[in-house]
């Protein structure tokens, strides 16, 4: 394959992007609490989940580019590929919990002063976070840096991924379309089944911030995601299908489809909330990804330039650690008497956690994942794995 890396950078400026979405998202939530921008505004920031759906169809296609071709048929492969995974996703996501343990532990403890039960609900995290297990119980999801959810889902992910891919990489492109069609299908069912059935009686006005226990189940349960990985998949093979092409500049197609996410998100408030959390973009998502990866024009080469590529490389711990860091940031604003939604207060924040991702990205993430890889090279076990370019 021609210039793999040439052809993907993009899409590691474009991860960017998708995690300072997100930040945006819980700033305007968390920090603007009860404030509501002007409409469309409003929608933008106000649909910043959604980048998590993108993050899944994003994993899937990079993972499928990478591995579909080499397929994962071996007992030590498969091993190989889980260690690659654990080393790339799991020193962020520990330094995660570590930073937001503070803030959970003081929860635990005002819960525990008024409703015993659900403290006893909430502590249960402190088991099945570090084992990435959270999503499977909706009240855990949320309850120890948040943001893990998505990290226990993916884990999911990576488990069933060596089985997929060995059922994939033979498909046509007639069996393809057949595939997404049917995959797609699957990632509305169970939200128009929660609309027609409203089990947590909303009325039709569930949101992320107004969530039953139904709701909560639909939102993060791994099985209930995995339709959006899958069309992720697809779309990276379809895209090694197309491999030998000539890269073609496909600039009004670009144009249409950025245009038309940027339309649905400034217009989400008029959208339902279960499908637009659940995946109701996500072949526009995989559409973009694949522009994007074949694209040689203007807006590939700013998305692949060096800013954006690090910015991109370090996504992965600003969408870990801002969390834990703007509950940080607020509890040092409250005792200066200063206020966060200043302009100051949400500029430094900003600033500051892009900066710390980049920190923790060179001084964590990889050289905690080159030990991981070392230590199990060193078992005399691992057949290392492929570079992935950009990392999901």
């Amino acid at each position: 394959m021609a210039s793999p890396r040439q052809q993907l950078d993009a899409l590691t400026g474009l991860r960017f992007l998708a995690a300072a979405h997100v930040v945006a998202y819980h700033v305007y939530h968390l920090v603007f609490t009860g404030t509501e921008a002007p409409p469309g505004l409003h929608g933008l920031l106000d649909s910043g989940y959604v980048g998590v759906s993108f993050f899944f169809v994003l994993s899937g296609f990079i993972l499928g580019y990478n591995y579909l071709e080499r397929p994962l048929d071996t007992r030590e492969a498969r091993k190989a590929f889980w260690v690659a995974r654990f080393a790339r996703i799991y020193p962020i996501y520990v330094l995660g919990l570590a930073l937001a343990a503070p803030a959970y532990l003081k929860g635990l403890r005002d819960t525990w002063a008024v409703e015993p039960s659900e403290a006893l609900r909430q502590a249960e995290a402190l088991v099945v976070a570090p084992l990435l297990l959270q999503s499977w119980t909706p009240w855990t999801a949320m309850a120890w840096n948040g943001a893990g959810w998505s990290l226990a889902v993916e884990a999911v992910f990576y488990a069933a991924f060596p089985f997929l891919a060995g059922r994939m990489n033979r498909l046509g492109t007639r069996a393809l379309a057949v595939g997404a069609a049917l995959a797609y299908g699957a990632a509305l069912l169970l939200p128009a089944l929660y609309m027609v059935a409203d089990p947590d009686h909303t009325g039709g006005t569930a949101s992320a911030y107004n969530s039953g226990p139904w709701m909560l189940a639909l939102r993060f349960n791994p099985l209930a995601r995995l339709p959006e990985f899958l069309l992720g998949i697809l779309a990276a093979r379809l895209f090694l299908l197309r491999a030998g092409a000539a890269p073609r500049p496909r600039p009004a197609l670009l144009v249409v489809v950025g245009g038309g996410i940027i339309a649905a998100l400034l217009g989400s408030s008029s959208l339902p909330f279960p499908l637009l959390h659940n995946g109701l973009l996500a072949p526009v998502f995989a559409a973009l990804i694949l522009l994007l990866a074949r694209s040689e024009g203007g807006a590939a080469r700013v998305l692949a330039s060096r800013p954006l590529r690090l910015l991109g490389e370090a996504s992965y711990a600003l969408y870990l650690l801002h969390m834990p860091v703007l509950f940080a940031w607020k509890s040092v604003l409250k005792r200066l008497g200063a206020s966060p939604t200043s302009a100051w207060a949400v500029a430094l924040f900003c600033v500051g956690a892009v900066c710390l991702s980049v920190l923790a990205y060179e001084r964590v993430e990889k050289p905690a994942r080159g030990w991981i890889r070392d230590w199990w090279t060193g078992r005399g076990t691992e057949q290392r794995a492929p570079g992935l370019q950009p990392r999901a």
